[in-house]
């Protein structure tokens, strides 16, 4: 800034000098012309005023034409020059009819005009009268040309000049301080808060006007910015952004959680520092080609999904963008629907073919009359079991769908669990396995038919899977202001390798001994939905031979 103001006053300076010496070298060159002028006109009404009385031949006119400064000519009205004070013999002198000094004077009585000789160095004035006897009286003189004059001032003109830069730069140095100072002392966050100068009013409010803009920008920044990341940093899905070097620039909260990292180390770091895994690279590098591309990978018992997309920019990458999905529970529930569904084709078949089976015989007399009623117990028996079948399944799906509404009402926990143990009284004593009681009256709000499928699932449970002569105990009481239920057996106890899976539909610890004991393979299975219909819990605490705990925490 500092510079072209100096530059500026630089410039007007040295143009102000130009045009003010050729304005004073002018007006010094017209006030000596008209001064000659002025003089030869007062010398030629003396001379002419002399020839009109006496003649050329007059001493006075000899007289004083040989003291005057000015060169006095006398011409003829042909233009033949008769005299001349400034040469001897003006025989030889070539006419002067066609100067324009005789023709203005032919015309207008007097006339005047100047000559520059050829070298540049002087300039010859000429005044001519015509006196009444048709003759001209010239006079001239010389004097310098406006070069000449100029050169003449010219170190006069430079000195003046150089002083007047001095001085100019002088005041530039102080005006510019003051002007620099005046506007670093401006408040950027105020502009207008002190006026410093009223010349500077206009910039204040220009910055104001710019500074009111840029913090709304900003303040739109921030908030898109804190939008971004409040949706980046509550995703589910890990996200990634890199540049088109492949180096991190942001990596969110769940894929740091995914990969157990601290992300904040690896920004700025290439991706390959990070994960250098073959379908993380295939990912990025077919990325920067300009194509969407997916890879699957193992991690530690996890399983993640990769989608890698570029970044584009007037048809250039600036950078991609990594998806990373953890698909092990997406791949889980593949399986165990995979196994549910084979699962379910075998529970319905075996029943089914034994229906069919038994029916068959029947129906083509293959059973002796004394047999038929066995034969229908049978049939009759696994149709019960088919339809108990049926009915779980049906439980466990409308129990999967979550906008099923089951209605609620206030049920006292201890008083159900006690009407639920009644009902399977005669499966515990056919068993051999004593049935507990106790806890707390608890009440709860919830549907009558899924706190009938919990605790009539559990104690079934505890009873089928005990020893004989085994006891179950079933304690309900409130914790923290939640009901737990708990049921505890002396059975035959779930290894710690199955206890994670024991609430899968269909999965059973003993196979032998579930097909001994009956039952769908879906009672602890819909026992874990209702529970987390609820929003509760499930605790197992088990070893072999020693029996099993489910607690259950609502």
């Amino acid at each position: 800034m500092k510079q072209r103001i100096y530059r500026n006053y630089f410039w007007v300076a040295l143009t102000t000098i130009l045009i003010v010496s050729f304005v004073f070298v002018f007006s010094y060159n017209r006030t000596i012309h008209d001064q000659k002028e002025e003089g030869m006109r007062e010398e030629a009404e003396f001379i002419s005023a002399l020839l009109e009385k006496q003649g050329d031949a007059d001493i006075g006119f000899q007289a004083a034409a040989g003291k005057t400064d000015f060169r006095i000519t006398l011409i003829a009205e042909n233009g033949m020059v008769l005299y001349d004070n400034k040469v001897k013999d003006v025989s030889g002198m070539e006419n002067h009819a066609k100067r324009p000094e005789i023709l203005k004077a032919s015309k207008n009585g007097e006339g005047s005009s100047s000559r520059i000789s050829s070298t540049i160095q002087s300039e010859t004035y000429y005044y001519a009268r015509k006196l009444s006897d048709g003759r001209y009286l010239r006079l001239s003189s010389k004097g310098l040309s406006i070069w000449s004059g100029f050169v003449q001032v010219l170190p006069a003109l430079t000195g003046i000049a150089l002083f007047v830069i001095f001085i100019t730069f002088l005041i530039a140095h102080f005006l510019t301080r003051n002007i620099v100072e005046a506007i670093n002392g401006i408040d950027l966050e105020n502009p207008m808060e002190q006026l410093v100068f009223p010349e500077l009013g206009v910039l204040q409010k220009r910055l104001g006007f710019q500074n009111r803009k840029i913090q709304t920008q900003m303040q739109n920044m921030k908030e898109q910015e804190y939008k971004l990341t409040a949706i980046t940093e509550n995703m589910n899905e890990g996200l990634i952004m890199l540049d088109a070097d492949r180096r991190i620039q942001y990596m969110n909260q769940s894929c740091q959680d995914l990969f157990e990292v601290s992300g904040s180390k690896f920004i700025g770091q290439t991706i390959s520092g990070f994960c250098d895994s073959i379908p993380m690279q295939e990912v990025v590098e077919s990325a920067l080609k300009g194509n969407v591309h997916t890879a699957m990978q193992e991690l530690d018992h996890k399983k993640v999904q990769y989608f890698g997309n570029p970044i584009l920019e007037n048809q250039k990458i600036q950078g991609i963008i990594i998806l990373v999905l953890d698909i092990t529970e997406r791949e889980r529930t593949e399986r165990m629907r995979k196994e549910f569904s084979a699962n379910v084709s075998h529970e319905l078949k075996t029943p089914l073919t034994s229906i069919s089976g038994f029916a068959e015989l029947m129906e083509n007399h293959l059973v002796a009359p004394e047999d038929v009623p066995e034969f229908a117990a049978k049939i009759h028996r696994e149709s019960e079991r088919l339809l108990t079948l049926v009915n779980d399944i049906i439980k466990v799906s409308q129990l999967d769908d979550k906008e099923v509404y089951y209605g609620k009402e206030n049920i006292d926990l201890l008083s159900f669990a006690k009407e639920v143990c009644d009902r399977l009284e005669p499966m515990a004593q056919s068993r051999n396995v004593t049935v507990e009681l106790s806890g707390d009256a608890v009440l709860y709000l919830a549907s009558r038919q899924l706190m009938n499928d919990l605790f009539y699932n559990l104690i079934e449970n505890g009873i089928k899977y005990n020893k004989p002569n085994g006891k179950l105990w079933v304690t309900v009481s409130e914790k923290k202001g939640h009901p737990c239920i708990s049921v505890k057996d002396t059975g035959i106890g779930v290894p710690m390798k199955y206890q994670s899976r024991i609430f899968e539909r269909f999965f059973r610890v003993d196979k032998s001994h579930s097909k001994q004991t009956g039952g769908t393979g879906l009672g602890l299975s819909i026992v874990k939905h209702v529970v987390e219909y609820y929003g509760g819990y499930i605790e197992i605490h088990s070893k072999m031979e020693e029996g099993t705990e489910i607690v259950v925490h609502l």
